[in-house]
């Protein structure tokens, strides 16, 4: 065969399986479940590349000697990059408040950034869901009892760390 037509060839097929895909449509609102910082999540689309994220932390209660409780919520917006047709990326960056009563009672805001690979379940025939995993990263302040700390560096601890999630559309 001529060069030229295998050329074409394969660059038709290169082309066709990465701008050629189509995307299942991710519009309206979703409920789901992210592990940072073990959250109910509401989102609300603003188009198919970005939503507003608004979280309550289930609840987590301690008993025993050192007894406690953590109470949380949090707001995000999340921007979805790369959509493809099994798979995009998402990249949210993010606010958390919560209030902690252990040993000392204190207030806890975090800033950071969440990144995940996000895969679409339409293909497995659960359609209209997503599953997401990644990891957050941030900052952490604490207020309480007359102390105060930061952290200032990007930390993985509470309430970053690893995400895993699941968000269902409507």
């Amino acid at each position: 065969m001529n060069v030229k037509i295998l050329t074409i060839i394969f660059v038709s097929i290169i082309f066709s399986s990465a701008f050629g895909q189509i995307e299942p449509e991710r519009t309206g609102i979703a409920l789901g479940y992210m592990t940072t910082p073990n959250s109910i999540v509401y989102r609300s689309t603003w188009s198919e590349n970005s939503a507003i994220d608004v979280w309550v932390d289930i609840p987590e209660i301690s008993a025993g000697d050192f007894g406690g409780f953590r109470l949380g919520a949090g707001s995000g917006y999340a921007i979805f990059l790369d959509r493809q047709k099994y798979f995009c990326f998402m990249v949210r960056p993010q606010l958390s408040f919560a209030y902690i009563s252990e040993t000392m009672n204190y207030f806890e805001i975090g800033a950071g950034v969440a990144g995940s690979a996000v895969a679409y379940l339409d293909s497995l025939g659960v359609p209209n869901t997503d599953v997401y995993a990644g990891i957050s990263l941030g900052s952490v302040a604490r207020f309480g009892d007359g102390t105060k700390t930061f952290d200032f560096i990007l930390t993985k601890d509470r309430p970053f760390g690893i995400l895993i999630g699941v968000m269902r559309y409507f």
